[in-house]
């Protein structure tokens, strides 16, 4: 398993502190490399000058999130658009270099609003005080989806089907592996767009639309919890088919329709079984800490509440033998 994290600015103070942690891997966002809107195919010039300055430091690129906001590399896909054959030609450019330079895994999310539903969240307190985010459906439901944004489940799924049957066999033939994010917030509808990636069935469908070890899952621990779902069990289930290719390993009290985003050590799930499930099915991919809270004396990138998450994270590895 690789120890994982991402990151956004690539100065020498953050690849120093992935190194110092022992972190191998770094997950980085995709639209970064791409054009002023984040937009188009990668630009390989600019992916390859941060791709060596990452492997001075002895770190490798293990993921690459493609771009999530409204607008950017594939929202018209996302929206049924015209336009969308372009942008789908673009994703499978991208995937194409992203193989080419040596990248495993591309992350990506198909929701509308919201990778993590944006402004339907705030923050409340752990811990000692500690800021940690929560989610209240009640409170996200006020507010109103902008025109052209509804969605029923029917059409997601029909979108969903014509990305994968196209994006796939790129990602296939360039030796990359998707790692689809679940619909974080998991709830059945959002902003009236149905969330069809926002339960054990939902994600079970997906890795069946297109059957290859190229179409699976960004696990997201905390999705998962979410959702109300046995974190472990769902560990089982897609990992002994092969079908977790990255994991968000964090940990959440509650599910929806309300809940917080804890410490590692802090939540609903028994970590330590997830670490040992993840060993049993022979899971080797990349592994990272995620929406970690924001502790006193932090920064804004948040270099304390990460590096008690790999610390914890890495204990745990230790733990199960890993």
């Amino acid at each position: 398993m690789k120890l994982c994290l991402g990151v956004r600015e690539l100065s020498e103070e953050t690849l120093a502190f992935a190194a110092q942690f022992g972190v191998t891997h770094l997950k980085l966002m995709g639209g970064d490399f791409l054009d002023e809107q984040r937009r188009g195919p990668l630009q390989l010039d600019k992916f390859r000058e941060a791709k060596q300055r990452i492997e001075t430091h002895g770190l490798k690129i293990g993921v690459v999130l493609l771009p999530q906001e409204p607008g950017s590399q594939f929202w018209n896909v996302r929206l049924g658009r015209p336009g969308r054959a372009q942008e789908v030609e673009d994703v499978c450019r991208t995937l194409g270099m992203l193989g080419h330079e040596g990248v495993p895994v591309a992350e990506y999310v198909f929701n509308i609003a919201g990778p993590n539903g944006y402004s339907h969240r705030g923050n409340t307190w752990g811990r000692g005080g500690a800021t940690v985010t929560h989610f209240d459906y009640d409170e996200c439901q006020a507010v109103a989806a902008p025109p052209g944004e509804e969605a029923s489940a029917e059409e997601k799924w029909d979108r969903l089907a014509w990305f994968l049957t196209r994006v796939v066999p790129a990602a296939e033939a360039a030796g990359v592996r998707l790692a689809c994010h679940p619909d974080d917030p998991p709830v059945a509808c959002l902003r009236s767009e149905a969330r069809i990636l926002s339960s054990i069935e939902g994600l079970k469908r997906l890795v069946d639309i297109v059957p290859s070890e190229a179409n699976g899952l960004n696990f997201c621990q905390g999705t998962v919890a979410e959702m109300g779902a046995d974190v472990v069990e769902a560990i089982h289930y897609f990992g002994s088919r092969d079908k977790i290719n990255h994991v968000h390993f964090r940990n959440v009290r509650g599910r929806v329709p309300r809940y917080d985003e804890m410490f590692i050590d802090d939540g609903d799930t028994d970590m330590l079984a997830a670490m040992r499930a993840y060993r049993d099915v022979g899971y080797t991919g990349t592994l990272m800490p995620d929406h970690t809270p924001r502790v006193a004396g932090d920064t804004p990138y948040g270099h304390r509440g990460r590096a008690y998450a790999l610390g914890y994270i890495k204990a745990l590895m230790h733990a199960v033998g890993l």
